[in-house]
């Protein structure tokens, strides 16, 4: 049980890693160099990703294509996918039946709030944070 979805985003800064580990995200190596992030949700580790292994032609190396949803450089999305997990509502975004999002900073569990409300799904988030896609 933990993070349930892989990602990456196309860009690399301090304070975005350092987002990650406050979601709970480890550092799986050194993370200054590369042009991306990516995160391994099943082992809750998040890593760079440079310039030679990205848009690879080899399947085994590329990272862009094992699976990881591609954020563009739309941080929010990145985060907001990052952040769903199967133990825990913290940091992640909820739908009530009237439709308005709530994003959940402090509880662990949205059962504290509502009932009726829903977790966003990964279709969700895309849809939703699309058009704050970032140049």
């Amino acid at each position: 049980m933990g993070f349930t979805t892989s990602c990456f985003i196309r860009k690399n800064t301090p304070e975005l890693r350092k987002k990650l580990e406050k979601l709970g995200y480890m550092s799986m190596f050194s993370n200054a160099n590369g042009i991306c992030l990516a995160t391994a949700a099943y082992i809750e580790n998040y890593f760079s990703i440079s310039e030679g292994l990205f848009n690879d032609k080899h399947p085994y190396r590329t990272y862009d294509y094992a699976g990881r949803i591609d954020c563009g450089t739309n941080e929010e999305l990145f985060l907001a996918i990052a952040a769903l997990r199967d133990d825990t509502d913290k940091y992640q975004w909820f739908i009530p039946p009237a439709g308005a999002w709530v994003y959940n900073k402090g509880y662990e569990s949205i059962l504290e709030v509502s009932l009726k409300w829903r977790k966003a799904t990964v279709n969700e988030l895309i849809e939703h944070f699309k058009e704050k896609e970032e140049i």
